[in-house]
């Protein structure tokens, strides 16, 4: 198999593999009693039940921005809090973790999709693509659909694009989630680790964005909000496709 870049090429699974091969060996354990068709039937329910939640926040959210309503004043609490209660030592760490959400995202998906073409992992690109792509594009529409100006702090660091919802914390989550999901299907014995760190990395980025000023608080909770539905949806999409591919695969072996 060409596409094992960075270990996220899936394993091929034996021609006789049951649906339970699906399932890692550590989750396989824990919920052995169930069947494997139920496990992942349960599965899908609870990752459609957090997207709709997430989208209910971000409509939820969205309904008070043009209105001025009480998360209007909630921002606006936290966002003077910040400025008043901010350092500049704070301000400079704070301005490293933001490139964390932009110039070095963007590198570090540079690297990995050309590590990915060089391996000729076009199933791997094509995710990387449409998923990371297409989070980049659904932020702009959103931007470009709510109109909404940045804070007034925002000036000191020449922000010119519209505020909501926030495209660090968007992209952070759609694409460092993406990647601690290939990385935590390789390494199911660190998986929770590996999804903790996604997560301290995810909030510092959408943390720094409060801190220097340059968006409101429902920026960047709407922004975590549309990028977990947009990954959600990407993610199940990947493993519709990985399940038919092995299913396929494994009809032709027993022929």
């Amino acid at each position: 198999m060409t596409g094992n870049a960075l270990g996220l090429a899936p394993r091929a699974l034996p021609a006789r593999a049951s649906l339970a091969s699906a399932v890692s060996r550590p989750t396989r354990s824990r919920f052995a009693f169930l069947h494997p068709r139920v496990y992942l039937g349960l599965h899908g329910v609870v990752g459609l039940s957090l997207a709709a939640a997430c989208t209910w926040l971000f409509f939820a959210i969205a309904d008070e921005v043009p209105e001025k309503g009480a998360m209007i004043r909630v921002d606006n609490a936290v966002a003077t809090w910040l400025q008043v209660h901010g350092t500049e030592t704070g301000e400079t760490i704070f301005v490293g973790v933001s490139y964390l959400g932009a110039q070095v995202l963007i590198a570090v998906l540079l690297a990995v999709a050309i590590v990915l073409i060089l391996r000729r992992d076009w199933r791997h690109v094509a995710v990387l693509a449409i998923t990371c792509g297409g989070g980049a594009l659904l932020n702009g529409i959103l931007k470009l659909v709510f109109h909404r100006a940045r804070p007034t702090y925002a000036v000191e660091f020449h922000a010119s694009s519209w505020s909501f919802p926030s495209g660090h914390a968007m992209d952070s989550l759609i694409v460092y989630g993406l990647f601690a999901y290939w990385l935590g299907a390789r390494t199911p014995g660190h998986r929770r680790l590996v999804y903790a760190g996604a997560a301290v990395l995810i909030g510092a980025i959408g943390y720094a964005r409060l801190y220097l000023g340059v968006h409101f608080l429902s920026d960047v909770v709407a922004g975590y909000g549309a990028g977990f539905v947009w990954l959600s949806v990407c993610v199940t999409g990947y493993q519709f496709a990985e399940r038919r591919r092995v299913g396929v695969a494994g009809a032709d072996e027993r022929k």
